[in-house]
């Protein structure tokens, strides 16, 4: 029998001309302390406001302003019959402390309340914390006592948005403006909504002073982007709570092309016995082929599928895309037409095989997440031999480090023209604690024989990746190998020799001693 998931839920809408993600609290639903409501691009996480009572969930008359942004239909009693009726209102939830910076207390808030000079956001108490995925729009539903300080404050410097960028409107049969002083609170008791602009991964502090404010939900309105296509035929219906491999349900698109994706929101499940946490792993609806490796979500609980030409002809060609899982539930699903592709502005070395050093008692690790790992003994180096590749169209070579370099690295490009290690080859220094080194090309760049990465000093660098620019600004990769594995023969100054030639020899890349 499947699991009830009942942590959170999920009103998503797709709204095709302004891309808005609707999310709303569910009437007579459970929200403790750091329950989370969330859409495709957005959170919204409540504060840790008491330990042994979850917020309490209400509802609020729904008038025409806010009926069609947070108006659901409910059951509520006619107090003249006595009898249940469907009403239209928004659930909201509020908590029972008021916000402050001090760790909760049992069920109590310690500290001091916001001031916006010291930027001490709330950690215990009733507040809101919003984190968006991409730039946009927010308008929530909001219930604001009079007198109270209202703020937004953003978690990354604790400043909190002027006035000028909050706008409050009450409900009513239209919108009605509410004036916000400039000690940020509102002269009557506010049941309408506050709107504000996003920037991408920052986390927004929404809350009162003095007071607890209630909340019902938001709106999101991503800004510029992907355009969210919506009307997916699913089945079964979502939520889908994946207790094991057993479980699936079925995307029917079949018009999917190359560069759109399928944007999956999921959220982790205790599943005995497995330790796997939230993930999916998209199969074709024909024979369940592999499609892809896990999708594993985000810190927004956001998972995507890109979709490639080999997998647009799989899933057009067997009724649409079948969905396995584990550990997790899948709440919502939504289609994302992809933009025009972006042209490769940088071409990177691969990393899995075809290196060298200089110092026989260096080595080199391949690893298995595509990165490299070079022991260095000092002034040897971690090499790449092109034997006179064309570099014309580029502009610059850069190496990336996964973790910062220990010691000062020097990178070393070596133009075909010049002996080994001539003074007038190209050479590079980064500091201690670098992530990267870049080197401009020159005029010579049309023959390089190779480059290398040099240690100050015995070390360990783990290199991620090593690209070539053509431009300043690299906006997509395109991996490919530029060694020049000819089967021409060179020697260590990178002169071009016949077989006949003795001692170390240079061959497709590799070391040899010729005898």
């Amino acid at each position: 029998m499947k699991k009830i998931f009942t942590l959170m839920t999920i009103v998503f809408m797709a709204m095709n001309a302004s891309a808005q993600e609707v999310a709303l609290f569910e009437n007579g639903g459970t929200y403790n302390n750091g329950a989370t409501l969330t859409t495709a691009n957005a959170k919204v996480v409540l504060g840790n406001d008491r330990t042994s009572k979850p917020y309490d969930v209400k509802l609020s008359t729904c008038k025409a302003y806010c009926e069609p942004l947070f108006g659901q239909t409910v059951p509520v009693k006619n107090e003249e019959t006595g009898e249940m009726e469907d009403k239209a209102r928004v659930v909201y939830v509020v908590g029972g402390q008021n916000p402050k910076d001090g760790e909760l207390d049992g069920d109590n808030s310690s500290g001091s309340g916001y001031k916006p000079e010291k930027g001490n956001v709330p950690q215990s108490g009733t507040y809101y914390m919003f984190t968006p995925a991409k730039d946009g729009h927010v308008c929530a539903f909001i219930i604001l006592n009079s007198g109270k300080n209202f703020y937004v404050a953003k978690a990354s410097d604790g400043s909190c948005l002027s006035v000028s960028e909050l706008t409050i409107k009450a409900d009513g049969e239209e919108a009605t403006p509410v004036a916000l002083s400039e000690s940020f609170t509102v002269e009557e008791k506010c049941t309408g909504t506050v709107e504000f602009d996003v920037v991408a991964n920052e986390t927004y502090y929404i809350f009162c002073t003095g007071s607890k404010l209630s909340f019902g939900g938001y709106v999101f309105t991503p800004a510029g982007g992907d355009t969210p296509v919506g009307g997916l035929d699913i089945e079964p219906a979502l939520p889908v709570t994946f207790d094991g491999w057993d479980d699936s349900f079925l995307i029917k698109k079949t018009d999917v092309k190359a560069g759109d994706k399928f944007v999956f929101h999921i959220e982790p499940v205790d599943v005995e016995g497995w330790q796997w946490g939230a993930q999916v792993l998209p199969k074709s609806n024909a024979d369940w082929s592999d499609l892809g490796s896990a999708i594993v979500p985000d810190a927004q609980g956001i998972g995507t599928f890109e979709i490639t030409e080999d997998y647009a002809a799989v899933i057009n060609a067997n009724g649409g895309l079948r969905v396995q899982g584990m550990g997790c539930c899948v709440t919502a699903v939504e289609y994302v037409e992809g933009s025009e592709p972006t042209p490769v502005t940088k071409v990177e070395f691969d990393l899995t095989k075809d290196w060298g050093t200089w110092n026989a008692n260096e080595s080199i690790t391949y690893n298995a997440d595509g990165t490299l790992t070079f022991n260095a003994v000092g002034w040897g180096g971690l090499s790449k031999w092109l034997g006179g590749a064309n570099w014309s169209e580029y502009s610059q070579l850069v190496i990336e480090f996964a973790e910062p370099t220990a010691v000062a690295t020097q990178l070393f490009v070596q133009y075909a023209d010049k002996g080994a290690y001539d003074n007038t080859d190209a050479k590079q220094w980064a500091d201690a604690g670098a992530t990267s080194v870049a080197i401009n090309l020159d005029d010579r760049k049309s023959a390089v024989n190779q480059f290398a990465l040099q240690a100050s000093e015995p070390t360990t660098i783990v290199v991620k990746s090593v690209y070539l620019v053509k431009d300043a600004t690299p906006t997509s990769v395109k991996k490919v190998e530029l060694s020049a594995n000819d089967g021409a023969i060179y020697n260590l100054a990178g002169q071009k020799v016949d077989a006949s030639y003795k001692g170390v020899i240079i061959k497709n890349g590799k070391k040899f001693i010729n005898k």
